[in-house]
């Protein structure tokens, strides 16, 4: 959902001139340094509103919400794309949606691979947003879940060891490992085209 959203926004606000353009580009920057504790209960209520509290729909509607990778697809078709280059797609016939998905999208598999890894990042560690909108504790995800097993493990949390459970350091420890590899695994998967994509634009030509 977060590329669906992002990539033809960042193409759209780099490739076109329309009014409020100046405008949502402004909102996207603001919604970039707002802190996440400052947006919570909007998102809370309007999740409640639509009734999907303490759902999985909620959260991943919630989570696919993400400016930094609209702000990067449009720095990028903005220093990587030139429009005369769209422009003479326009000329021989192509739409706007048929520059995108047969020319911009192509050329951006950096681009694509950089907000994909950035996402998957920030979502997989969002503690705070999942935090609030999941009061089940059968619902809960890995970095909300990890957080109570550290705190019950008597190994690690001595103020649960007099209660005696049977969650040690062990099982906690392994746990870390199971929240952390994923990212690992996604990094060494995308790491050519996130290197590249880091590289873009650092140098001229």
């Amino acid at each position: 959902m977060t590329l669906i959203t992002c990539i033809p926004a960042g193409y759209a606000l780099a490739m076109s001139e329309f009014k409020g353009r100046k405008f949502i580009l402004i909102m996207t920057l603001v919604a970039m340094i707002t802190p996440s504790q400052a947006i919570i209960l909007p998102i809370f209520l309007e999740m409640s509103l639509l009734g999907l509290t303490n759902t999985y729909g909620g959260l991943i509607l919630a989570s696919s919400f993400f400016p930094f990778g609209v702000y990067l697809a449009y720095i990028y078709y903005a220093t990587s794309l030139p429009k005369s280059v769209v422009e003479s797609a326009r000329i021989d016939g192509c739409g706007h949606f048929q520059c995108f998905v047969h020319m911009a999208l192509p050329l951006a598999k950096p681009l694509v691979a950089l907000v994909a890894f950035f996402s998957f990042v920030n979502n997989w560690n969002n503690y705070f947003l999942a935090f609030i909108l999941i009061s089940d504790d059968s619902k809960q995800n890995l970095p909300v879940g990890l957080t109570t097993l550290i705190s019950s493990s008597g190994a690690l949390n001595p103020q649960s060891a007099a209660n005696n459970l049977p969650v040690g350091q062990p099982e906690a420890i392994q746990a870390a490992i199971l929240v952390v590899l994923p990212i690992i695994l996604v990094f060494l998967f995308s790491q050519k085209y996130v290197r590249s994509g880091l590289n873009a634009g650092a140098e001229k030509g």
